[in-house]
């Protein structure tokens, strides 16, 4: 099979330009905005404060090598609020490729990092310090593009141990050479500090009518004609808004035996994600040989990205020789190393080592370690932003509107907050309308609770 037909068609079919996308709607503090016209005036605006600012520098600081201390003047930076931006909205809606489009367009290159994978200030500064407050030698040697910022997963910084991560991002954008675009799936109290500093898009999912075009787009270009339009409602109306999600199940549909019941392949492929990964992170570290741990990866359709931080997360409760443990924590380096060069060079042929060496190679690392007898606990990755399972529109306003009061996590919200006040309101109308105009509840978000 050549290369060509191994990438996944959500990169095959990642828009190069903004022109070519359906943006989604954004607003900012309520305020409806084109979210296009306003990350390219962004990014405009940032080298234009940049090439003014640095002007003035280079004269404070040839002023500064002759004045006196007293008299030395401190240089200039950049202002927050013209330095980064943050787009905040579910998984799978293309605010990613919206960054990638955006820097195409502007004949820019795309330096990425994820901030839940560099969770503390050492190891986030290690990251992008280079990178966002000056230019390598080459630079200068072969005039390189200018370089645009993406800062994955921001709402992954949590907890004791990145108490100085979010000071570090402040500075970090304080202190930038490059536009520093950031993205988070939901509101995160603990991010307040840099709410406050820059501008928030809030970012919706596309709605339904333009999904179904880009559906219908792949569907022709692909020459799959099998799919009935009863079972592209279903596959959209189960991803719930998650573009992602609905093109790499619409790979595993085309790509599969179609002459089967498509009805039902749709809805295997969302079968409960939740439980599929603890079934799928236990049986990995039962597995004796390479072909069995590519089995399992083979028939999951649970993200490698998300499946990967799992793997890192629950390696230690499978594995307890220090030994074996630093032999599969090597393997999980170099999966990620192999990943960073198929996102970067587009050398998607890679990924079956990808497979190999993340699954595969950490799961037979174990080899003093018997095979765990009995129930093995599966705990949820540290830093990841729930993007494994989905919530609703509805859901999801409801959530904001209680972490307003509480800092809940999604599943959290799930599986107690909102059965509790299900039961409470179930009560009398009375305790409906006192949670309600506690929580100021639209008619749609009351729904949820009767």
């Amino acid at each position: 099979m050549s290369n060509v037909a191994k990438i996944p068609w959500v990169e095959k079919y990642r828009p190069k330009s903004l022109k070519e996308m359906a943006l989604p709607t954004a607003r900012v503090s309520g305020q409806r905005v084109n979210l296009g016209e306003e990350l390219k005036n962004f990014v405009v605006t940032f080298f234009r404060e940049r090439n003014q600012i640095n002007k003035e520098n280079t004269k404070i600081r040839n002023f500064n090598r002759t004045a006196i201390e007293k008299e030395q003047k401190e240089e200039i930076k950049i202002s927050p609020e013209k330095a980064a931006v943050l787009l905040e909205g579910p998984p799978g809606i293309g605010k990613t490729s919206i960054v990638y489009a955006l820097a195409n367009d502007l004949n820019m290159e795309v330096i990425e990092t994820n901030a839940s994978d560099t969770r503390t200030r050492a190891a986030l500064e290690r990251k992008l310090k280079e990178t966002t407050k000056t230019r390598g030698i080459m630079d200068f040697i072969t005039q390189s593009k200018e370089k645009l910022i993406l800062i994955d997963e921001i709402d992954g910084i949590y907890g004791v141990q990145d108490r100085g991560a979010i000071p570090t991002v402040i500075d970090l954008i304080q202190n930038t050479q490059f536009p520093i675009i950031m993205c988070s799936n939901e509101y995160k109290t603990n991010l307040q500090p840099i709410y406050n500093k820059i501008r928030r898009f809030e970012v919706k999912p596309l709605p339904k009518k333009e999904v179904t075009k880009i559906v219908h787009k792949i569907l022709k270009k692909e020459k799959i004609t099998s799919i009935k339009e009863e079972d592209l409602e279903l596959l959209i109306e189960k991803n719930n808004g998650d573009l992602r999600g609905i093109i790499n199940d619409l790979q595993g549909i085309g790509q599969g035996k179609v002459e089967e019941d498509t009805k039902k392949l749709i809805l295997s492929l969302h079968r409960d994600r939740l439980e599929e990964i603890f079934s799928l992170i236990r049986d990995l570290f039962q597995v004796s040989s390479l072909r069995e741990a590519r089995n399992l990866t083979d028939k999951s359709d649970v993200d490698y990205n998300f499946l990967y931080k799992w793997i890192n997360e629950n390696l230690p409760k499978f594995i307890k020789s220090n030994r074996e443990i630093a032999e599969a924590y090597e393997n999980l380096s170099l999966a990620d190393e192999i990943f960073g060069r198929i996102r970067i060079n587009q050398y998607w042929g890679l990924l079956p080592y990808f497979f190999d060496l993340f699954a595969g190679g950490v799961a037979l690392s174990r080899k003093e370690t018997p095979i765990a007898k009995g129930f093995r606990n599966v705990a949820f990755p540290r830093y990841t932003t729930g993007a494994y399972f989905s919530l609703s529109s509805n859901e999801k306003e409801f959530m904001k509107k209680i972490r307003i009061k509480y800092e809940i996590s999604p599943i959290e919200f799930i599986q107690n907050f909102l059965p509790f006040l299900k039961i409470l309101c179930g009560t009398s109308r009375k305790q409906l309308k006192n949670v309600s105009d506690w929580l100021d509840l639209d008619a749609k978000e009351k729904k949820l609770l009767k």
